[in-house]
């Protein structure tokens, strides 16, 4: 899709509210669509369950006891590079948000809401496209959250295409159990995808400076892997329309 296309698209969306359970999960998802949204002219409202502070993938570097704080700079930093002023924490502990009162959580949103009047809504689907329980509430409290307030946004929730799973996914999860609590993750033909965005290269940019913002997360996977396989397995945004 050329540039003018994909802008096109993008603008179609309107207000973008982009509703995850951890720090990292708005940029792995969706960066691009946020960015070039607000390249747009259009407003962009991320909000985040948890501070992940459950995530330590080095005691030693980023310990337990500081990790929310470290995780909340990170996306302070990572935000800013993607251009998102504003930003909401539900205020939920990482891990827990299965035992989370549902109904107190969706009204929280259900006022976040009510606030900005989102046009769409990106978000995870009932699998949490990796198992996580926190992802699979988060997707159940904004089904919630829009019965309250009435609003008739658009939900899309995150995917991978199919062609982007077998040519890099499946070889990071290996390295990296990305898909820890699922098989396989929900993926599609680019074609049944009711949003895609192939980023260009100015968007690949982008996306991975706002992802090593968040050394706590990214480190591993980036000393891994090198920075042109990354590129190219996360250059494309794939959302389907909740049903």
């Amino acid at each position: 899709m050329q540039a003018n296309n994909q802008a096109k698209m993008i603008k179609s969306l309107g207000t973008i509210m982009s509703v995850w359970a951890h720090p990292d999960d708005e940029t792995f998802t969706s960066a691009g669509i946020m960015y070039q949204a607000i390249k747009n002219g259009q407003k962009v409202i991320c909000i985040t369950a948890t501070k992940g502070e459950a995530g330590t993938q080095n005691e030693e570097k980023w310990p337990s006891s500081g990790l929310g704080k470290i995780r909340e700079r990170e996306m302070d930093r990572a935000l800013d590079v993607l251009g998102i002023k504003n930003h909401h924490w539900l205020g939920y502990r990482d891990g827990l948000c299965e035992n989370t009162d549902k109904k107190q959580a969706a009204k929280k949103l259900a006022k976040l809401f009510q606030k900005y009047k989102p046009d769409t809504i990106l978000t995870f689907g009932k699998d949490g496209m990796t198992g996580h329980s926190d992802h699979c509430c988060v997707s159940c409290w904004v089904d919630d959250a829009l019965k309250i307030c009435g609003l008739d946004s658009n939900v899309f929730h995150a995917v991978h295409t199919i062609d982007q799973y077998n040519s890099y996914l499946k070889y990071m999860d290996k390295e990296l159990d990305i898909f820890f609590n699922i098989d396989e993750p929900p993926i599609v033909e680019q074609k049944e995808c009711d949003i895609y965005l192939e980023l260009d290269e100015s968007l690949k940019s982008v996306k991975l400076r706002a992802l090593s913002q968040m050394p706590s997360q990214t480190e591993i996977m980036l000393s891994k892997f090198d920075q042109g396989f990354i590129s190219e397995a996360l250059s494309s945004e794939a959302f389907v329309l909740s049903k």
